[in-house]
């Protein structure tokens, strides 16, 4: 038939008011019946529902309240029904087994005229498998899409790696592996500059730090606050050396001084032990009276407790300049220590940064792959539908807005080795 269009229909001049009126009615109809003519055929090459086991139905009859009731078509492809016993159901449409149902009830002659109504309660379910959360049995509904189905089923899981996101995903998996690009940094500078000050070198070359994929501006700060860091950790054990290297010079001039002053005391501890010797023997000729001799005495025990007092305070001079030296010796070998310490545990924690860091860029490269193959990038996942069709099962390419139908088989499937080739490629 040839198509009809605007075209088609002639100009005629039709000079009265209610007839043209009644030709334009007339040609719009003809204009949007032709138009839905397409639609209709659509809806018609739309496979009809068939009913297969698993499908839950409700079965009720005008005016017989007690035959209503839930079936479930068996394995064998029967329903149970009240008067009729066990019928088939499986391939038949809903309105084919209503029909079947009540010209079977008509003929068992029980019920006169039945009224059939068959619904469906619940259908059987279809199959989701691959690389999804949630692989299984998904109960059916009408309408479903691949998308859907997907969707249900909790999402892509490439590789165990949840994925139903990505656009969400990969902005945290970013950040967070930038800021493990900036921790790692960091401890490389402070291993560097451990080293560096352990073998007593004032600079250090912090350039391997500017491999790490950070901004140029980053790694520059980084580097100053290690250098500066490094600088004041030096300053500040050269002042602590420096006051115990003072206070050992001064504990050395007060006992030079002190030992100076032992000399004196024990030149005059002598003089005045002879001028006592001599004072005693003059008292005992009756040369000089017996008071001089007392107050030799009283002179010789003075200087005595002085001498006593300056010994004292020679040995406590001697044990601190003992101590202050002990204590320099102890920086020293504390300080070794501590940097051997320091470094040992920054080497330590740039290694698990780096183990951290392996998984995070894995993580954001399976996800960026993942991205761009649902975005289309580089073919997609692989949908395919394993479907029961006149009795064999037949694989079909599916695509997200492929229809779903009950008993279908839904295979998901992302290749790594594409996910990889997608992800270095971007």
């Amino acid at each position: 038939m040839k198509p009809i269009g605007l075209s088609t229909f002639r100009c005629v001049a039709i000079p009265d008011a209610r007839a043209r009126r009644t030709f334009a009615g007339i040609a719009l109809g003809l204009l949007l019946t032709f138009a839905t003519l397409p639609q209709i055929a659509t809806a018609q090459e739309r496979p009809r529902y068939r009913l297969a086991p698993g499908d839950i139905l409700q079965l009720g009859v005008f005016g017989v309240a007690d035959f209503g009731r839930r079936v479930t078509v068996n394995v064998d492809g029967d329903i149970s029904v009240p008067f009729l016993g066990e019928v088939q159901a499986e391939g038949l449409t809903l309105k084919d087994l209503r029909i079947a149902l009540s010209e079977g009830l008509t003929k068992d002659g029980r019920i006169q005229s039945a009224d059939v109504t068959v619904e469906m309660v619940e259908h059987r379910p279809f199959y989701i498998s691959g690389d999804v959360s949630r692989p299984g049995a998904v109960p059916y509904r009408p309408g479903l899409t691949v998308r859907h189905a997907i969707a249900l089923a909790g999402g892509y899981d490439a590789l165990r790696f949840r994925t139903e996101n990505p656009l969400m995903t990969a902005p945290d998996l970013q950040s967070e592996n930038e800021g493990l690009w900036i921790d790692f940094a960091r401890q490389q500078a402070l291993v560097i500059s451990l080293k560096s000050e352990i073998t007593g070198t004032t600079e250090i070359d912090l350039t391997p730090i500017y491999s790490v994929p950070l901004a140029r501006k980053t790694l520059d700060e980084i580097a100053d606050f290690e250098r500066n860091d490094l600088k004041m950790r030096l300053e500040n054990y050269a002042k602590q050396r420096t006051h115990l290297q003072t206070l050992l010079q001064d504990t050395e001039k007060t006992l030079v001084s002190l030992k100076d002053t032992q000399k004196s005391n024990a030149e005059s501890l002598r003089l005045q032990q002879d001028a006592l010797d001599r004072a005693s023997k003059s008292a005992s000729k009756g040369l000089v009276a017996s008071n001089r001799v007392d107050d030799e005495r009283r002179s010789l025990s003075e200087l005595r407790s002085r001498s006593t007092d300056t010994d004292s305070r020679v040995d406590q001079t001697q044990r601190q300049k003992e101590e202050v030296a002990r204590n320099i010796e102890q920086q020293d070998e504390q300080r070794r220590t501590q940097l051997n310490y320091n470094l040992r545990e920054a080497t330590i924690t740039l290694e698990k940064l780096s183990s951290r860091l392996q998984a995070s860029s894995e993580k954001l490269l399976y996800t960026g792959a993942v991205k761009a193959q649902l975005r289309g990038g580089g073919g997609g996942p692989e949908l395919i539908i394993h479907r029961k069709i006149d009795g064999r099962v037949v694989d079909l390419s599916a695509r997200e807005d492929t229809e779903i139908l009950p008993d279908d088989v839904l295979d998901v499937s992302i290749r790594p080795e594409q996910m990889v080739a997608i992800a270095r490629g971007q």
